[in-house]
């Protein structure tokens, strides 16, 4: 059996993510660092909606934790299909008010972290000829300034440009790695009123996540290398 990890996927974005991948029949790896009850809630969820779910922990903060979780994960599911990059940590601060202590936890977290996975994962990803997601943020592929969140937006920016550069690397493995940027959800941390919106309404868990689902399907297989913002037409 392959399974597809999703991380950061005990609530919010990442359970949606599993749900409708469960829907589609996809066995799913729910990662969590803390939320245990919540993904066991997720887990339980995806096997209602018809797919196969399991559970597993791992922190990512550091180098060692990092490898601690991927030998773990390698033990009890040696095959994976797909990766679904969703963990992230926000930090609302402009750049020179930023600690070197916070800016290493952010490039950690968001940028390392997914790094890692992908690399330790990439021998059972080539062989199932799957499909990598990395979660982004509004903007990204447009390289905008953001000044309240700077170094978190560099990240995501950083994310993005791996993304590129492994799409060109891995294709002829036939392994496709995309992006999907979300935008102003109704979950957002730091949220623009609604009527500052082209669409004058919030972006959904459901559709950012019907997005990952469709860039999981083997019959979207020649798409690799694209950033697909969710935005609602937010940098038009």
């Amino acid at each position: 059996m392959s399974w597809i990890l999703v991380t950061g996927a005990a609530k919010g974005l990442g359970a949606e993510i599993c749900h409708q991948l469960a829907k589609e029949g996809h066995s799913v790896v729910i990662h969590y660092r803390t939320s245990r009850d919540g993904a066991l809630q997720t887990a339980e969820r995806c096997k209602q909606l018809g797919g196969k779910a399991e559970v597993i922990q791992g922190d990512f903060s550091s180098d060692q934790s990092l490898r601690e979780f991927i030998h773990n994960y390698q033990q009890r599911f040696p095959h994976t299909e797909g990766l679904v990059n969703n963990v992230g940590n926000y930090l609302v601060k402009p750049a020179l008010s930023t600690s070197l202590q916070e800016w290493n936890d952010l490039f950690q977290t968001n940028l390392t972290a997914p790094f890692f996975l992908i690399h330790e994962l990439i021998p059972s990803l080539k062989k199932h000829q799957g499909s990598i997601v990395n979660i982004g943020s509004a903007g990204t592929h447009a390289f905008l300034s953001n000044s309240y969140s700077s170094i978190y937006h560099l990240t995501k920016t950083s994310l993005w440009m791996l993304t590129k550069n492994l799409a060109k690397e891995l294709a002829s493995d036939l392994v496709r790695v995309n992006m999907v940027s979300p935008g102003q959800l109704e979950n957002s941390v730091d949220p623009l009123h609604y009527s500052r919106l082209p669409m004058k309404r919030y972006g959904t868990l459901a559709e950012v996540a019907a997005v990952v689902t469709f860039l999981m399907h083997k019959q979207n297989s020649y798409i690799t290398g694209q950033n697909i913002e969710v935005t609602g037409g937010l940098h038009v």
